[in-house]
């Protein structure tokens, strides 16, 4: 992959300021746009100040669920910033602990996804995109036997789906399958890679530099290319240097 097509979800280097300096080693390394989280809580004027002086694009970006309620806001921030695509990256908050998200039923998966699409026409009004990014926990089988991930996209055909290719395999999911099944509707894909498949992926210490770890990206990425995928987005949850991270996963994918 050319540098030029990978762009880095800043979610990855949120623990690391000054976020100018951030921006500084993104345009730096080759990366040229970033996908942004929590549009709904950021200062949008100063924000396209930085990104118009380092010549780095936002095409996308996370918000919450919640937020959602407030869409025009959004949409005046996306406008502002150039954004296409808006992300819900999991359901409402529930409970303290990311594993308190595999508690949720059939029915609140259902209802969720019953609430998500419905605001699809509010933002496609607007030109924008709506679609939901999974984790892990949405490959999981309810006691039904479906997945969640089924019940949140099943509502309404424009709801667009950023596949995290990492966390589906973490779920215990094969990827190729739910590229296939959502070919029309994924429009982004997150690449996150893991060091070893039998440890703990929801340690983030599992988390690799993309290429470093055991996922089979050359069939990934082939076979992701033929769906409308637009943004190929690298996230690690936690590095320690994630200066490393990217340059690493740069390189790797070089060669892909």
């Amino acid at each position: 992959m050319n540098k030029k097509d990978i762009s880095l979800q800043i979610y990855t280097t949120r623990n690391f300021k000054p976020f100018v300096d951030v921006l500084n080693f993104i345009s730096n390394s080759g990366i040229k746009n970033i996908e942004l989280f929590g549009l709904e809580t950021i200062d949008v004027n100063n924000l396209k100040k930085n990104i118009n002086d380092f010549k780095i694009t936002c095409k996308s970006s996370h918000v919450s669920f919640e937020s959602l309620k407030d869409a025009s806001t959004i949409i005046k921030s996306a406008k502002l910033l150039n954004i296409q695509h808006i992300i819900v990256p999991a359901p409402p908050k529930r409970g303290n602990k990311f594993e308190d998200y595999f508690s949720i039923s059939e029915e609140e998966w259902i209802s969720f996804g019953k609430q998500l699409s419905s605001y699809v026409s509010v933002f496609e009004d607007s030109g924008l995109t709506l679609g939901y990014h999974n984790h892990s926990f949405e490959f999981k089988p309810l006691s039904s036997g479906r997945l969640p991930i089924q019940c949140i996209m099943e509502h309404n055909d424009k709801l667009k789906f950023e596949i995290d290719l990492g966390w589906t395999i973490a779920g215990g999911a094969d990827p190729i399958n739910w590229i296939n099944e959502y070919s029309n509707k994924i429009i982004a894909c997150h690449l996150k890679d893991f060091f070893d498949k039998n440890k703990d992926m929801l340690n983030h210490q599992n988390q690799s530099p993309v290429g470093d770890g055991f996922i089979d990206w050359k069939v990934l990425i082939s076979t992701i290319k033929k769906t409308n995928c637009e943004l190929f987005i690298l996230e690690h949850d936690d590095p320690s240097d994630y200066k490393r991270y990217v340059l690493r996963s740069i390189e790797n994918l070089a060669d892909i």
